[in-house]
């Protein structure tokens, strides 16, 4: 389904490639003040691929890769300038991890690289989504029904390579997009993809059980149409499962028996590494975060709430003290539990720079020894918040059917959840992921886990 979306990607990281590769070249004459000769090209070939191929992944950690996100301009070259940093920084600390050869010694030739390689790559950005984001290269989308979830796609669908051109449904609509034709008459379908020129048909629930419709899209089946449902279309462009599918059949067919051996194997793994790598962190870290902690807030360096688990069993969950001591228990909560907000006036000074980067949940190293939470699952709620949003939504504990993790998808695609509203679109993210988990998404799931904590986009 999103195909031309992967090609625009695979378009602008080939032009990635190529232009660090140029910016190499550019860098070894400027270096040396003439044009390298072959030889000298092929003595740095190794080490300027190497360099090239990381930096190509800190793109991807960064988010250079997310069409959505750089079709903004001043996002896009900001981005982009903060992220050759990174790319200098990674450059240099490999070239010291690297064997040593006295022979290939490009500090220099590293910077100038640098420089002139995300210049051309910026320039190149520039012209090719000039070129990718024209219409002609947008797939044209008839919608049959209009629903909510339709209605929620609209805005988002140009960021991912999709032009809604009609939407038929049997009532009058009203849309304030002129540009988008409205149709009421089911005999009309063939005649508008036809028209139209629509390579992708999105059908919502409610028509598929009206004959007339199926009649038709049979009739599609012949046609270089593909055909799509609404809930599989909307939860391939937005990452979240739709509500309108929440039934019971449906969790059955798709979030049971999920696991397979090779799976349970890589998520001891990432554990493994998990443990590895923030256990170091916390080691290292402790003497000056507690410091801080103690000087500015004099309050407990630790902070144990009750959150609720794999099973619905409950868990006390360790972090750094982030917030004001308020309460006789220790808690930042006078009137009851409450959710955390942006902007909220409990999070002590440090606590914001602890939130921001994440460092406030090294603790939960502790956890994720004891096992009562994994590197990657849904973030784990308090027991008072799951009771009152089960209320709302009783198929909220279906998030418990994985362990919680230390990130997870919803944290990377939402920030608070302060409402109903919002805690439903977490819970649509958790449901993705637990529908979707594979070895690549956890891959995904990490690298950009990095970017936000790099970036200090923590909540």
């Amino acid at each position: 389904m999103r195909f031309l979306y992967r090609i625009k990607q695979l378009i602008i990281l080939s032009g990635d490639m190529v232009s660090y590769l140029l910016g190499f070249w550019i860098a070894l004459t400027v270096r040396h003040l003439e044009i390298p000769s072959l030889e000298t090209i092929l003595h740095h070939a190794n080490l300027f691929i190497i360099l090239t191929l990381i930096w190509v992944i800190i793109n991807y950690i960064s988010g250079l890769y997310d069409i959505g996100y750089i079709s903004h301009k001043n996002k896009q070259q900001r981005r982009a300038v903060e992220t050759a940093l990174f790319a200098f920084v990674a450059g240099i600390i490999y070239l010291y991890l690297r064997p040593s050869d006295s022979s290939v010694t490009p500090k220099t030739i590293l910077a100038l690289g640098i420089f002139a390689g995300y210049l051309i790559s910026m320039l190149w950005r520039m012209l090719s989504l000039r070129i990718i984001n024209i219409k002609t290269l947008q797939k044209r989308i008839l919608f049959i029904g209009y629903t909510p979830e339709v209605i929620e796609l609209l805005p988002i669908l140009k960021t991912k390579g999709y032009c809604a051109k009609a939407i038929l449904d049997k009532k009058d609509l009203t849309l304030e997009d002129k540009s988008i034709d409205t149709y009421t008459s089911v005999r009309a379908i063939r005649a508008i993809v036809n028209n139209s020129h629509i390579e992708t048909v999105v059908v919502a629930d409610h028509m598929q059980q009206q004959k007339e419709v199926m009649q038709e899209l049979y009739e599609l089946l012949f046609w270089p149409t593909k055909l799509y449902s609404l809930p599989e279309f909307y939860e391939d462009l937005t990452g979240r499962i739709p509500p309108c599918t929440f039934s019971e059949s449906w969790f059955l067919a798709h979030l049971k028996n999920r696991e397979t051996p090779v799976y349970n194997k890589w998520i001891k793994l990432v554990n493994l590494i998990g443990i590895t790598s923030i256990g170091l962190c916390f080691i290292l870290l402790f003497p000056f975060i507690a410091l801080a902690i103690l000087l500015t807030s004099k309050e407990p360096v630790f902070f144990m709430q009750e959150r609720v688990g794999l099973g619905n069993k409950t868990f006390r969950l360790y972090k750094f003290r982030s917030m004001y001591a308020l309460a006789k228990d220790g808690s930042a909560e006078t009137k009851g539990y409450q959710f955390a907000s942006k902007g909220d006036k409990r999070i002590t000074p440090v606590g914001k720079f602890l939130r921001k980067t994440r460092i406030d949940e090294l603790p939960q190293i502790l956890n994720l020894c004891k096992g009562d939470i994994s590197l990657i699952g849904p973030r784990p709620e308090r027991p008072e918040i799951v009771e009152q949003l089960t209320g709302h939504m009783p198929y909220y504990p279906l998030r418990h059917v994985v362990k919680p993790g230390l990130t997870g998808w919803a944290v990377l695609h939402q920030n608070y959840t302060d409402d109903i509203e919002t805690s439903l679109q977490k819970l649509q993210y958790d449901l993705y992921y637990i529908k979707n988990r594979s070895m690549l998404v956890d891959v995904s799931i990490m690298l950009k886990t990095i970017n936000l904590i790099i970036r200090g986009l923590g909540q």
